[in-house]
């Protein structure tokens, strides 16, 4: 029963708090259409004004044809009541999460970027710039093959890329198949929430290496997964600490970025690959390893991934977005078959299944007669660049500590000072700060890739003119 009295709004004259009294009540489905209103001399007594104010705003809603008077019978809600949309809006800003503390730093490179005149060294950066990418050829489409490939049996991916796939270095021929599902998703962070929102319930808890880009990623907090970092790197290899986390919090599922960490660099060796999967087959818990850099492996360099070493515990993720460009959403999952299919289905039902045209793209590119070389140049310009940037920081900064990745796009700096994220910002240097992967304020992420001769000569300016500060 609508308690009329309570719900009449402090709007004056009265008779327009009535109207909108009578409004809501309809548009909150509490006054159905053909619904006859109580007599004016009952609503009179129960708004506590007089009939005339009551006869006022019937009349003005029977006038704009949201309520009908029958001779005889009373007042009713029209069938189709002729109502603006409501004034009063939602506050949105209630339903959102609270900014993390590293949104103020990266609105600060969102700004630096857009106020740029071409002065920026931009360290901050995630990718590869424009020149760094692949450059293939051009391709040619045939629309009709492409329409012949739209068919049930792609759910896996367009058929022609994953061949492609399985034919890559990356990862086999040294993998058997045969009891594996391969299957293109739309990069490695969709991967990741695909993975999770398959396999874990909220509530449930995972552990991962620290610093890591995954403490920067929302898809925990989106799926309401708990987590826990766990110090793992060449140098500190916190095995115990990781074995006492998965038992103390009930881990489901661990998280590795075991080649090229992002954001360190680090390299597990093969002594400490096995180790690890070691304890995670001691406690029945699979490995979700992530490797985006795969492709930037070189032969001095290879690691046999963990999916190599241990097929039926781990799922492997990777990507193409390192490689042609950031823009470019497509990836691939290699997961054992009964997992494999739960992931289709959930890919399926979430309707995350990538675009076909983007997956044929990507299979011409990988297919190009250039791919191999243009490969080669890319690892090739990034070592030269990671080297040089390492020598200049080594002469300009010598209190900075650091060690050289043999691979990837990032040098992982440590240093004192806590405020160096803005000291570098005024000189136009732009860093990742550390807070964003879960270390310390002094510590920051920099993007070599981008660091053209050019680019280095002005990086080693800035820093020398600096040095005493």
């Amino acid at each position: 029963m609508i308690n009329w009295a309570a719900s009449l709004p402090v709007i004056k004259p009265k008779y327009l708090a009535i109207t909108q009294l009578i409004k809501t009540l309809i548009q909150s489905d509490q006054l159905l259409p053909g619904q006859r209103l109580p007599a004016e001399r009952q609503l009179a007594t129960w708004l506590r004004v007089d009939r005339s104010t009551v006869s006022r705003a019937l009349a003005d809603l029977s006038a704009q044809g949201v309520l009908v008077k029958r001779r005889g019978s009373g007042t009713f809600v029209a069938q189709i009541p002729q109502l603006k949309p409501l004034t009063t809006s939602v506050n949105w800003q209630l339903l959102r999460h609270p900014a993390p503390p590293s949104a103020s730093l990266q609105a600060q490179l969102t700004q630096a970027r857009a106020l740029d005149h071409g002065q920026l060294i931009d360290g901050a950066a995630a990718s590869l710039p424009s020149e760094l990418i692949p450059r293939l050829g051009q391709f040619q489409l045939d629309w009709a093959t492409y329409l012949a490939q739209q068919t049930p049996a792609t759910t896996l991916g367009d058929p022609d890329l994953l061949a492609t796939l399985s034919r890559q270095p990356v990862l086999f021929p040294q993998l058997d198949l045969t009891h594996q599902t391969l299957m293109v998703a739309g990069g490695a962070e969709q991967s990741l929430f695909l993975v999770l929102s398959s396999l874990l319930q909220p509530g449930d808890a995972v552990a991962f290496v620290t610093p890591s880009y995954f403490n920067a990623t929302a898809v925990f907090n989106t799926l309401s997964i708990r987590t826990y970092p766990v110090p793992l790197t060449t140098t500190h290899f916190a095995l115990d600490q990781l074995d006492q986390t998965i038992r103390q919090h009930r881990i489901k599922l661990l998280i590795m970025n075991p080649t090229f960490e992002n954001p360190t660099g680090e390299t597990l060796t093969l002594t400490q690959r096995q180790r690890l999967l070691r304890l995670c087959q001691h406690y029945q818990i699979p490995i979700v390893e992530d490797d985006v850099f795969g492709w930037l492996v070189t032969d001095e360099t290879a690691m046999p991934p963990l999916k190599v070493l241990s097929p039926a515990n781990v799922i492997y993720i990777s990507s193409l977005s390192k490689l042609l460009g950031a823009n470019t959403r497509i990836g691939w999952l290699i997961a054992p078959q009964a997992i494999g299919q739960r992931l289709l289905q959930v890919q399926k039902q979430l309707d995350m299944v990538p675009s076909m045209l983007a997956q044929t793209w990507v299979n011409l590119a990988l297919n190009s007669p250039r791919f191999d070389g243009e490969l080669t140049r890319l690892t090739t310009e990034l070592t030269q660049r990671r080297q040089a940037v390492a020598a200049i920081f080594r002469r300009y900064r010598p209190t900075w500590r650091f060690t050289l990745p043999q691979g990837g796009f990032y040098l992982w700096v440590h240093q004192d000072d806590r405020t160096i994220f803005n000291r570098l910002l005024e000189q136009d240097i732009l860093v990742q700060p550390g807070t964003l992967f879960g270390a310390g304020r002094g510590d920051f992420r920099f993007n070599v890739a981008g660091m053209t001769p050019s680019r280095q000569r002005d990086l080693a300016n800035r820093l020398a003119a600096t040095q005493s500060s």
